[in-house]
Formats: C-alpha cells, sequence, structure tokens
C-alpha cells in the first residue's frame, strides 16, 4: 500500500479541490476491507455498500442519533385511518449539482428498480406498495404512487404495515438521479457522472485501493455535519489493525471489516475492544435441491444438531456472540432458547440412523458434502471446526471450499452448492426481516430451494394482525417451522467487535449494524 502521508496528502488536495477547503484533522480515517459490491443504493446488499449509500444518498427517512427511524427529506407524513395511504411531503433539498430533489425522483427510481430488466435481488423491499409485485413480475406499471406535486408524494401499501419508517431508512427506497439514469445506465460506475444527496459527495474511488467523501455544501442538514471528509482503505484485517495501531486509523473492526481472530481475546483483556449486540445471525444454507440426501429435513436436522455452537463462539471467535438455534436474534423477542438444544451428537445420530432406516441405506453410501464460505481467516476457522464437529458426530465427511467473495455470492444465487456459510444482518427492528427472506423459494436472498405453504401463511397473517402479542406468536410459529425443516442450520448470533479513538464522538451505532459519520466529531488532540 502507498505510503500513509502520500495518501493524506493528495487527500487534502483532492478534497480542497471540492466543496470546501479541508483540514486533515478533520479527515475521519476508516477500513472497508474490500471493494463495496456496488455505489447503487437500488443494488447495495452487504453492509459496506449500504453504509457508504448512507454517506452519499438519502431517502424520505433515516436512522436517527439514538437507533430509532425519523424523517429526512420529507419533513411531514401524514397517515390514512386504514393506514393503507402515506402521504410524504418534501423539505427544500438539493442534487449534488444543485438540482431540486422532488417527488418524482422517488418515483422513477422505484419504478426502475421494479423493471423486470432492472437486475436487483432487493426489488422485494418495494413489495409492500401497492402493485410493486406486478410490476416486478410481469412488468405491468400497476404501482400505487402518486405525485400531486413536485414535493408531495402518496403512497399505498399493500396491507397496513408497523414499520414502514424503518423500511424507508433501507437505501432500496433512496431517489437516483433519474435524468442521469435514464441517459446512463452505468452512471455510478462513473466519477464524473456520479450525483447523489446526502451528508457527503464521492471525490476519489481507487478500485480495491480505496474511496475518499468530502461533505456535501447542497445537504438540507449540511450545517450538522461537522467532518471534512472520510477516507476508506481496503486492507486486510491485520493490516487494519497495524495501521490503527501506529494512529493512521480511527475505527477498526465491526461492522466494516473484522478483527484478527487472534487479536480479539487479548484486545479485551486489555480493555481496548468495543463490544455490542448485532441483530444478525451467521447460518450455513442448506441447498434442497443439490441431491437427494439434503433433500431430507431428518438428514438436515442431524446436521444441525452435530455442532457445538458454545465451542465455537467460545474459543473461535471470542468477541461477545451467542450460540444460535434459531435464525431471530433473541434481542427480537420471538424466542430466548431457541427451539433445539446445541451440540446434541446423540440425537444427530438417531436421526441420522433413523434416516437411513426409512431410505434404505448404509452410513458408507453417503457422498462427502461441499461447505463453501467466503475466503478469510474467520470463516476458514469456522468451516473447519463444523467440518471436525459434523465428521466426529456423524461419519459424514465435509469437504470445503472457501471462494472469493464475489465468485461466492454468484454461486450461491445459482444454487451451485451443497451447503454454504451465509448471514443476515437485519435491514429493520423487526423480526419479518429474517423470516421474509425464506418466504419463497423463487426470492433473490433465499436461494436454498425451500419454500412451505404453512410458512408463508403464517407470514401473511402476521401482516393482517393488529394485536402485538399475537403478531409475535405468528412469527413465533413460523420460525419454529422453519426450524424444524431446517433448510438453514444456525450457527451464531453476531456481535459488533470494534476499536475507537478516544477523540472520535458522536458516532451512530445501530442494532442492525448501520454506522452513521453525519454526526461524527474529531476532536483537535489527534495526531497525525
Amino acid at each position: 500500500m502507498k505510503s500513509y502521508f502520500l495518501v493524506i496528502a493528495l487527500l487534502i488536495f483532492t478534497l480542497s479541490c471540492g466543496n470546501a477547503p479541508l483540514q486533515s484533522k478533520k479527515v475521519l480515517r476508516i477500513n472497508i476491507q474490500e471493494e463495496p459490491q456496488s455505489l447503487d443504493p437500488r443494488l447495495a446488499r452487504d453492509l459496506n455498500s449500504i453504509t457508504l449509500m448512507h454517506m452519499l444518498f438519502e431517502g424520505l427517512a433515516r436512522i436517527s442519533k439514538n437507533g430509532s427511524a425519523e424523517l429526512a427529506l420529507a419533513e411531514e407524513m401524514e397517515i390514512s385511518e386504514d393506514g393503507l395511504t402515506y402521504t410524504f411531503r418534501l423539505r427544500e433539498a438539493f442534487w449534488s449539482d444543485g438540482t431540486p430533489v422532488t417527488s418524482f425522483d422517488f418515483v422513477q427510481s422505484w419504478r426502475r428498480m421494479l423493471d423486470p430488466n432492472f437486475a436487483s435481488d432487493l426489488a422485494y423491499q418495494l413489495y409492500v406498495i401497492k402493485g410493486a409485485r406486478e410490476s416486478k413480475n410481469r412488468g405491468s406499471d400497476q404501482l400505487a404512487v402518486e405525485t400531486p406535486d413536485l414535493k408531495t408524494l402518496v403512497v399505498t401499501l399493500e396491507e397496513p404495515i408497523p414499520y414502514l419508517l424503518e423500511l424507508l431508512t433501507f437505501p432500496s427506497f433512496f431517489p437516483v438521479p433519474h435524468w442521469i439514469d435514464a441517459e446512463t445506465p452505468h452512471w455510478t460506475e462513473d466519477l464524473s457522472q456520479y450525483v447523489s444527496n446526502g451528508p457527503f459527495v464521492l471525490q476519489m474511488w481507487e478500485h480495491s485501493n480505496r474511496i475518499l467523501v468530502a461533505r456535501n455544501s447542497t445537504y438540507w442538514d449540511e450545517k450538522n455535519v461537522h467532518l471534512k471528509g472520510i477516507e476508506m482503505v481496503m486492507v486486510n484485517p491485520e493490516t487494519e489493525l497495524r495501521m490503527f495501531r501506529d494512529s493512521q486509523l480511527d475505527w477498526a473492526g465491526s461492522p466494516l471489516s473484522t478483527l484478527p481472530p487472534d487479536a480479539v481475546a487479548p484486545l479485551a483483556l486489555r480493555g481496548d475492544l468495543h463490544v455490542k449486540p448485532l441483530t444478525g445471525t451467521y447460518f450455513l444454507r442448506v441447498n434442497t435441491e443439490s441431491n437427494s440426501f439434503l433433500a431430507h429435513p431428518l438428514l438436515r436436522r442431524a446436521l444441525a444438531f452435530s455442532i457445538d455452537r458454545q465451542s465455537i463462539t467460545e474459543h473461535i471467535l471470542q468477541g461477545g456472540q451467542l450460540p444460535a438455534t434459531a435464525l431471530v436474534p433473541p434481542a427480537m423477542g420471538l424466542s430466548a432458547n431457541g427451539y433445539f438444544n446445541d451440540a446434541d451428537p446423540v440425537k444427530a445420530a438417531d436421526l441420522l440412523a433413523l434416516y437411513c432406516e426409512r431410505e434404505e441405506l448404509t452410513q458408507e453410501e453417503f457422498p462427502p458434502i461441499g461447505l463453501l464460505y467466503v475466503a478469510d481467516e474467520r470463516n476458514h476457522m469456522v468451516a473447519m471446526t463444523i467440518k471436525q464437529q459434523i465428521e466426529s458426530a456423524l461419519g459424514v465427511r465435509i469437504e470445503l471450499e472457501a471462494a472469493e467473495r464475489k465468485l461466492f455470492y454468484e454461486r450461491v444465487s445459482k444454487k451451485q452448492y451443497e451447503l454454504a456459510a451465509g448471514s443476515w444482518i437485519a435491514d429493520f427492528n423487526d423480526a419479518i426481516t429474517f423470516l421474509e427472506v425464506f418466504k419463497f423459494k423463487e426470492g433473490s436472498t433465499n436461494n436454498t430451494g425451500w419454500e412451505n405453504s404453512k410458512y408463508v401463511d403464517c407470514l401473511n397473517r402476521s401482516v393482517l394482525c393488529n394485536s402485538t402479542i399475537e403478531r409475535k406468536k405468528i412469527l413465533r410459529e413460523a420460525e419454529r417451522l422453519l426450524i424444524d425443516q431446517m433448510p438453514l442450520i444456525p450457527i451464531y448470533h453476531y456481535a459488533l467487535n470494534y476499536l475507537q479513538r478516544t477523540e472520535l464522538e458522536e458516532i451512530s451505532l445501530s442494532p442492525i449494524g448501520q454506522i452513521d459519520f453525519r454526526w461524527c466529531k474529531l476532536e483537535e488532540t489527534q495526531t497525525q
């Protein structure tokens, strides 16, 4: 990597040519570890891309300093008595090129995302809007949105939902500059064409090296944005930790990267490690269509029962993670203790024996099962442990395969795997954000080949339920059914592990892993 001092000198020069002169003491320095998947808010799926989208764009709502959803570009919101129609009145706001932000920008962005020819894994998030699903599946323009004037947006929902404001904080609902999008479809890959409306603007993008953003002088709330800019490097965990210790980074670790596994325990002992719960779950996807063995729930459950999650969280991860015997994290209140016992090799062996008896098989007839995971040290350590535990408990051979992130996601989306390490971080603070992932087998986030009519019915009934207690009961019923069928095998619930400079203040870090730097302050005592 280039000299740090050359990087800072170039940063100061580049950002000084943007909206305002820049002093390095006001530049936040962080590591995002890898190239973001996309700088298009309609395609932002991983946490790093989502974090970048919150820097560069803004929608009707945002996550506040205290972690709750609040209005952003919308300054007023009215809800009809039946809870179906929302009327938003936009504040005076501008794109980074000085063009006013209008209600038409939202409508055009949503319609483009729902175009059957627009490839986005996240279009399903818009299905809460009446006619959205039909628009995506059949190409018909049935989207129930209206723009009575440039500052008014009227949205009609399929059903009343209690978490719409939280949904609107997600990048899928952000507007994009439609006049550029129509003329230049790949504008998000071209720095000279890139126009946004968030607290920061894109200044430099050196692929696989670093990204620089500067404070946006056209942002409506610019007076509360204290940083001059943010420098994001892309280095491995070991280099990141070294740079933090050398005062070359202001933040290290979650949610934008991971700390080296062998450094977590010593950092915790010294009191340097910050640990916070994260409403996310690490699990193994099971391709239920990959072979006749994994198609049966008995074998999937046998695999699940043979894994010792407590051992993984205590001896491998060591950062406050919790063993998971449910998909939805316990903080969301569906199940405090999960749905099965962790590390039950006797039950696992009994299930395998029952499966073999029903199918008239011997254990020797089992072919090895492949386990695909993203190539990094932590994933490798977890995968190695799972392999050893399953082979010890069941005698079923597990073959490990590491893949670079892009190839991994490509193979999972095409269901070219048997077992695949995966995860889900809450999009908003409601259990439905986890359970909806596996609602339909053709869903772009499911990728297991599993679908169950009773499960779909539970999720549909939960939307219509007005009682919070009754709704949780229905969602608990759905999760129990999901875990009983086991198209995914829960491993652990996440925790945020990070290091932070004492000079760094007013970081907004929500329980769903959204980190927002728009209010961040760097004290002048920072050294260079």
